[in-house]
């Protein structure tokens, strides 16, 4: 499970930094993006070397996919979309501590934008 995860998250983060040069080239060369896009793809360069049994990618795998896909929610997307955009000395393992959180927040939320449901009455759990 958690070769397909370095494979599937990899895979997305390649695809966010090919769009990140999209981006560059509609808005001049804009050096954020380029500099997103590099570091897009060195995260999933240090993504692919983790250990099979890395916890954040375990926890990253339950929460994250959907069959053989990365499926981020709206927070962990938001934010894979913007490393290093706006701050170039982002971490790399402090990331991907940091999409561990956002996951967790995104899952927690799914289904429950209406609040929390009395015990018995929630359909999503």
């Amino acid at each position: 499970m958690e070769a397909g995860i370095r494979q599937a998250m990899t895979d997305y983060l390649r695809a966010t930094a090919a769009w990140r040069r999209q981006r560059a080239e509609e808005y001049d060369k804009d050096a954020r993006n380029l500099r997103a896009a590099a570091g897009l793809e060195e995260l999933a360069d240090h993504v692919l070397a983790l250990p099979a049994a890395d916890e954040r990618l375990q926890t990253l795998s339950r929460l994250a996919m959907t069959g053989e896909a990365f499926t981020p929610g709206q927070q962990t997307s938001y934010e894979i979309g913007r490393f290093r955009f706006h701050h170039a000395e982002v971490g790399l393992d402090a990331f991907l501590d940091r999409l561990v959180e956002l996951a967790t927040a995104d899952r927690g939320e799914q289904g429950r934008f209406g609040g929390r449901l009395p015990e018995g009455d929630d359909p999503w759990s």
